[in-house]
């Protein structure tokens, strides 16, 4: 199947919404975390990430998490002329620094409703720079 950013950051954000709405928060925290690192995948791509034939990013800087991708972007996006994106999240430590994908394994007491609002946060914050980008014209 195609990798498609873009929808995956909408329907990961979507679901995390109602996730978070029926306090379920350990898969709600794990997919803003996913939802954030597709809305920016989805930017550095429009900024001119390359892929591989499969989909993935073809630098393997650009192939890891929001834990990590968080100030990969920041630096791709500045130097891309995509500084307007990266402002909002920089001058800021990375909020997704506590998260990691392999929290899907955890038990569900391990995530707290404040590290759950954070990332909630986090990724609204994405959300916003992602959605100007659309609006942008730059992410069709």
């Amino acid at each position: 199947m195609p990798v498609d950013f873009y929808d995956a950051a909408q329907r990961h954000w979507e679901d995390a919404g109602y996730l978070l709405a029926d306090a379920r928060l350990a898969n709600a925290d794990h997919l803003f975390g996913l939802s954030a690192e597709c809305a920016l995948k989805a930017i550095m791509l429009a900024l001119g990430m390359t892929l591989r034939p499969d989909g993935a990013p073809a630098d393997p800087q650009h192939r890891v998490h929001i834990n990590q991708l968080w100030n990969e972007f920041v630096s791709f996006a500045n130097a891309r002329s995509g500084a307007h994106y990266a402002s909002p999240l920089s001058g800021v430590p990375n909020p997704f620094m506590n998260w990691d994908v392999n929290q899907r394994y955890n038990n569900r007491a391990d995530v707290t409703s404040g590290v759950a609002e954070d990332h909630h946060q986090a990724a609204r914050t994405v959300k916003q720079v992602f959605d100007q980008a659309v609006l942008n014209g730059d992410i069709p």
